[in-house]
């Protein structure tokens, strides 16, 4: 079927759950819901108190009514009006027009989903609602029966409430069987986030590293730098094995400075050392290991024997909640662009 030329409203929301705020409850109770559900006169819209319903979407065989998303606006758009204290003016017209917009694409995205878990004959129980509102009751600190009536106290009956979390459920289960395949972060991305967070901290406090080099001329052919970095190679391969960095520095290492001090570098400030080794010491931790790493002097292996204590985490402990983090923004991400998948095979007419 042809989709009308009309355009559409911009693609900012995706369907992700607004906090209702319930006070009185052991402080304050945030609530994930897709939002609530408060009618708005729907003379807002065309500002005047006639109210005439219509059709503003259609999303495969079903349709989304004017007041439906009117209904979900209605708290936004009622902020809006109480922030608007000089009056009514453009300014706060378009942006009415702009939290329209961006409900009636949650809707859809809503619809969307709801017609690909039709598709999957997926479906939520009663029991995994009642587990669902166990759950967060107990997060909050506060029984069932306290927090459903806090949200009784926002304007949501039980029904509207259970129909809501219903609604969530099944988008977790259509994302998770959809897209959660989509989703892997290697420890490599995990820890690159990690030293991003932390390298301007440790820059700011002394360390003591220590190398092995094995040296190479500036002008060095490929098959003399391919056997210096074979020889690095089987060095690090040894330490890795179990013997000391010290011991094979003052055996191996071709800097004669530092080889009768097991490699030490000496305690260093950041940047007082070529800029690559640098780099490399401020992304390690205590007793790690990398290389080879090439400079104009050749290929090192380096260490990092001690660094000034600044409070930080080392990569181990932070290691899950990183890539958890991590891959709840990559969810996200996949999630918009499944969802431009979706429209593209699924009949999407926007009316408003």
């Amino acid at each position: 079927m042809r989709k009308r030329p009309r355009a559409r409203p911009r693609a900012t929301s995706n369907g992700h759950f607004a906090g209702v705020r319930v006070e009185g409850l052991r402080g304050t109770i945030c609530l994930v819901l897709l939002g609530a559900s408060l009618f708005v006169p729907l003379g807002l819209l065309a500002g005047t108190d006639q109210v005439v319903d219509r059709i503003a979407a259609v999303v495969g065989s079903e349709i989304i009514l004017l007041s439906e998303v009117l209904g979900q606006a209605g708290p936004a758009i009622q902020e809006l009006a109480k922030s608007s204290q000089g009056g009514p003016d453009l300014m706060s017209a378009r942006r009415k027009n702009q939290i329209i917009e961006e409900t009636l694409s949650q809707i859809i995205n809503e619809k969307l989903v709801g017609v690909e878990a039709r598709s999957m004959k997926l479906t939520v129980t009663s029991d995994e609602i009642d587990r669902a509102i166990a759950n967060m009751a107990r997060e909050n600190g506060v029984d069932v029966k306290t927090l459903l009536e806090a949200v009784k106290a926002q304007g949501l009956d039980p029904l509207t409430y259970r129909n809501k979390l219903r609604n969530q459920i099944l988008r977790f289960k259509v994302l998770n069987l959809r897209i959660r395949g989509r989703v892997k972060i290697s420890d490599a991305e995990a820890r690159q986030f990690y030293n991003d967070q932390v390298r301007d901290v440790r820059a700011t406090v002394p360390f003591e590293g220590a190398h092995i080099l094995i040296r190479l001329k500036e002008n060095a052919r490929a098959a003399e730098a391919a056997l210096a970095w074979k020889r690095a190679e089987a060095i690090l391969a040894r330490i890795k094995a179990g013997e000391e960095f010290a011991t094979l520095a003052r055996k191996e290492s071709e800097d004669a400075a530092t080889a009768q001090q097991g490699g030490s570098l000496g305690l260093q400030d950041a940047g007082t050392i070529p800029s690559i080794l640098n780099n490399a010491f401020l992304d390690m931790e205590v007793g790690e290991l990398n290389g080879p790493i090439r400079t104009t002097a050749g290929f090192h292996i380096i260490r990092l024997n001690n660094r000034e204590s600044i409070g930080i985490q080392p990569f181990s402990e932070v290691k899950d909640r990183i890539t958890a983090q991590l891959a709840q923004k990559e969810m996200v991400r996949q999630e918009k662009i499944w969802l431009k998948e979706l429209k593209l095979k699924t009949f999407v007419d926007i009316r408003l």
